[in-house]
């Protein structure tokens, strides 16, 4: 096989470090070429002995031009990014992107019109997309095992502000334009869209800083979802925890219901579809392989890209995915402003 050529734009900033890992996971499909940063010299730091052999430049131009890559991983400040995507673009080169790709879903627009235009593939990191029980409720949704669905339930609750660092950008409106719902909520509305397919219509949102912190984001959130197919939807999302964290999902229609808790890695679904008649209640333990860097779906996510690349299927994401997504999150923001139901255009 052809080794795809991938460079990487942000060395130190959040997630870069654990894609750089599953980017050398695959180096039998992926071969490392080269980095940028705005300080080169402190970005070699965070590199392996085995890249230091690796050229990295100061800026994304002298990246492109000097490696030649054939997709470039992009992981910088929510405000910046888009300006480095539509270079990368216009480049001609293929781009995966640090969610949740831009701190406003405006400033993607010139990023896909030039993916568009020079026919580039996108990919994201919504690897929840790639998890085997996300996977499993999508297809028990398309097969009509579930029914008509009624309503969608996501509870996300983890370390707090404090833990985390106030004085992170991520807790810096400027730089990231929102909360938790924008680093974190974003996972949870793309997959809701994924797994049901059906989109939000309307947003009623209630946003606190509960933690008391000297922060001008949210640290916590309530959300109320419409959809398109007429199920309604919640996520329950805030920083909140001294130690750990929880997460769980909830789907129901008018034949069944599925309920993944995702500490134990596990999910039941019950269906009274006809074909589930001898066994109407089932359930799957679906422990996660271990791979190095960002994990199992970290792996099949940028394994999905680089077939994508090669002409062998779809990469899982399009531009529009993260527009919608922060259209989304974009409206609860609006919704808590304003205390009012906010409708999003079809």
């Amino acid at each position: 096989m052809h080794k795809l050529r991938f460079a990487q734009a942000g060395v130190s900033i959040m997630h870069a470090n654990m894609y750089r890992d599953t980017l050398m996971l695959l180096s039998d499909e992926i071969e490392l070429v080269g980095f940028c940063d705005p300080d080169p010299e402190e970005a070699r730091s965070h590199l392996k002995p085995e890249l230091a052999h690796l050229p990295c430049y100061e800026n994304l131009d002298e990246l492109l031009t000097c490696t030649q890559p054939d997709a470039v991983m992009v992981s910088a400040l929510p405000q910046e990014m888009p300006a480095w995507l539509a270079q990368a673009a216009e480049a001609k080169v293929h781009i995966w992107a640090e969610k949740p790709v831009a701190a406003h879903s405006e400033q993607l627009a010139p990023v896909a019109a030039a993916i568009a235009e020079h026919q580039v593939h996108f990919s994201t990191g919504y690897s929840w997309r790639f998890h085997p029980i996300s996977r499993l409720i999508r297809d028990s949704c398309a097969k009509g095992l579930l029914g008509k669905l009624y309503s969608i339930d996501i509870r996300f609750l983890t370390s707090s502000v404090k833990l985390r660092n106030p004085d992170s950008w991520v807790f810096k409106r400027a730089l990231s334009g929102g909360g938790i719902l924008n680093w974190l909520g974003c996972h949870w509305f793309d997959l809701m869209r994924y797994i049901t397919g059906s989109e939000v219509t309307r947003v009623s949102a209630i946003e606190a800083n509960v933690g008391g912190e000297d922060i001008d984001v949210e640290d916590a959130a309530a959300v109320s979802l419409h959809f398109a197919n007429g199920m309604i939807g919640t996520l329950h999302a805030g920083y909140f925890t001294s130690q750990g964290g929880e997460t769980s999902f909830g789907l129901r229609g008018s034949e069944g219901w599925a309920r993944w808790e995702m500490a134990d890695e596990s999910c039941t679904i019950k269906s009274d579809h006809p074909s589930w008649a001898e066994a109407p209640e089932r359930h799957f333990h679906m422990p996660s392989a271990q791979y190095p860097g960002y994990g199992a779906e970290g792996r099949a996510l940028v394994k999905a890209f680089a077939a994508a690349i090669r002409g062998e299927g779809e990469s899982g994401y399009h531009i529009e995915d993260a527009i919608r997504t922060l259209q989304i999150i974009e409206a609860a923001h609006e919704s808590a402003r304003s205390e009012r139901t906010v409708s999003l255009s079809q």
